[in-house]
């Protein structure tokens, strides 16, 4: 399951960077997006998995705050899923800092949601989390009626409001719809 790699900065960092950190440096030709992955609107199952580039590195939103990719407990990167089926991801995530999780969300970043990509909620609650427990975040995708590759990604939120590890790499999922 290369879609996250571990983040020593946080969640978004280390999911953001694991996902990013086991996808590659970039160098494939896809071009990049201001959030540091790569443009969704050329991609096709072909392209599946999906290597985002880096982001700048930034600290995270409050200081000691990690998070380490533990794995995709459901729908590893590039697994075949039906059109217009009903489906739940689920990424399983290691509180590795000193900062409690609470309030914490994954928002989605490619919206207002197209017709002809993959379904899910804006925001997914995750669990109060203390240091050094893991959690299990789990969202339901519906697929489109058109096959292809659906990349969805999703950005780590604290509980006020703002990204938590903003120089991470985003989490995300990938599925071939078909």
């Amino acid at each position: 399951m290369a879609v996250l790699a571990v983040a020593a900065v946080g969640v978004t960092a280390v999911v953001l960077v694991a996902v990013a950190v086991n996808r590659g440096s970039g160098t494939d030709g896809h071009s990049a997006n201001a959030s540091g992955s790569p443009s969704t609107t050329s991609l096709s199952a072909a392209d599946c998995p999906v290597h985002p580039t880096n982001p700048p590195w930034s600290p995270p939103a409050h200081e000691g705050d990690s998070a380490k990719f533990i794995g995709d407990i459901t729908l590893p990167d590039c697994t075949r899923v039906g059109p217009r089926q009903t489906v739940t991801k689920v990424w399983r995530l290691k509180n590795a800092g000193t900062v409690p999780w609470r309030g914490y969300s994954l928002h989605r970043l490619d919206l207002p949601q197209q017709p002809d990509q993959c379904q899910t909620v804006s925001d997914v609650p995750i669990m109060d989390t203390r240091p050094g427990e893991m959690v299990d975040i789990r969202t339901d995708i519906t697929t489109p009626k058109k096959p292809g590759l659906c990349y969805v990604r999703f950005k780590m939120m604290e509980g006020s409001g703002q990204v938590a590890f903003p120089g991470g790499r985003p989490l995300n999922f990938q599925v071939i719809v078909g």
